[in-house]
């Protein structure tokens, strides 16, 4: 047994390999073709597209996952029916079960592949694919880094802590400076909101800070000032506001290009953010329905592997290998799309996120089992 389960588990992977590595080719191209319309903006150029669009294929081929197994599970079995060998190994004993499992337990590598791309390498390399574009649209006008993102207003600094949805930050500080580059008023606020097309600081503190009190002495006097920072300002007024009018030429749609989607971030810090969320009374939605999905992502792809099985034992037993691996496009792009449709509908309809990420899979299941008794 442990030797036809080598040379069913070998097939598979080989296919199901071979089947993600031309899906995510496919996608980079397209990707490549969708940059093309920024090639000359700022000094992003074709080279920096081609190289975003690469640092993007782990997190193609981790959304392609499910559909490429279930392409690849299907022509690798498909091959060994047309051989007959699938035939001969019933004839020896083996049940239609039996070669399932040996399918499956090769398939636990390329579940475990899926989640190390999925929480390690689709995130990091994500993230180093925005910033790569990111520096060559807009230069030195955005900067990321762990502690937030810090943005060029003009003279004024801004750093923000979270960019959240397509309308909300969190933990904005406005930096002003003069037209010495001297800092001369802060604006902290916790969070801030797009109504109307303007911006609106909420729940801040200002800090104005004074002018130099000694600018008109001596400049050695004024050495000796600079050099004690505790002396430097002749007073500083804090103002407590709840709400206030952010002027500014910072543009929402450059904002949401540097925020993280949910499909891109790891399951780990998918829960951490949405308890931050909740915690701050905020919409979870979006973010509940990724967790989910990656949740039952290793589930998806074990039921993509049963429902191959049940295509090549049941309804697709004698037919050519063109026509095995046309129903699998075809079944693999409707799963696809059902799981990227599916879940978002369900939000709009009330559904709770771990339902709308879990039917996909389950309709699917229940379809494999249906085929698979049907065949006996």
């Amino acid at each position: 047994m442990n030797i036809l389960r080598f040379y069913i588990g070998k097939t598979i992977l080989a296919t199901s390999l071979m089947t993600l590595i031309t899906l995510a080719i496919i996608r980079v191209l397209f990707a490549l073709i969708d940059e093309s319309g920024d090639f000359d903006k700022g000094t992003y150029a074709f080279i920096d597209g081609l190289s975003y669009a690469l640092l993007l294929s782990p997190q193609y081929i981790y959304e392609f996952f499910p559909m490429a197994i279930l392409i690849g599970s299907i022509a690798g079995l498909g091959m060994l029916a047309s051989r007959s060998e699938l035939t001969v190994m019933r004839a020896a004993g083996k049940t239609t079960w039996q070669i399932i499992g040996a399918a499956l337990s090769y398939g636990l590598l390329l579940i475990a592949f899926s989640v190390f791309l999925g929480e390690y390498v689709a995130p990091k390399t994500t993230l180093m694919a925005e910033n790569l574009r990111n520096r060559a649209l807009y230069g030195e006008q955005f900067v990321d880094s762990n502690q937030g993102l810090w943005l060029k207003d003009g003279a004024n600094m801004v750093h923000v802590g979270e960019v959240i949805g397509s309308s909300r930050l969190s933990d904005v500080t406005v930096y002003e400076f003069n037209r010495d580059n001297e800092l001369t008023k802060m604006v902290h606020a916790d969070s801030a909101e797009l109504i109307r097309d303007s911006w609106q600081l909420n729940d801040g503190i200002i800090t104005q800070l004074g002018s130099d009190s000694t600018n008109d002495q001596s400049s050695e006097k004024s050495v000796d000032i600079v050099r004690d920072t505790t002396t430097r300002f002749d007073k500083v007024e804090r103002l407590d506001f709840t709400q206030q009018e952010w002027q500014t030429d910072i543009s929402l749609d450059n904002l949401s290009s540097l925020r993280v989607e949910p499909e891109n971030m790891n399951i780990v810090n998918l829960y951490q953010y949405r308890t931050y969320l909740a915690t701050n009374g905020l919409d979870t939605k979006n973010y509940d329905l990724a967790f989910w999905q990656k949740v039952f992502q290793p589930i998806s792809t074990a039921v993509m592997i049963i429902l191959a099985a049940s295509f090549i034992f049941g309804p697709m037993r004698s037919v050519s290998m063109g026509a095995r691996v046309l129903v699998g496009v075809l079944t693999g792009m409707v799963y696809f799309f059902a799981v990227r449709s599916f879940g978002p509908v369900s939000l709009v309809a009330g559904v709770p996120a771990f339902l709308g990420a879990l039917m996909p899979p389950l309709i699917f299941s229940v379809a494999a089992w249906y085929l698979l008794r049907r065949a006996g």
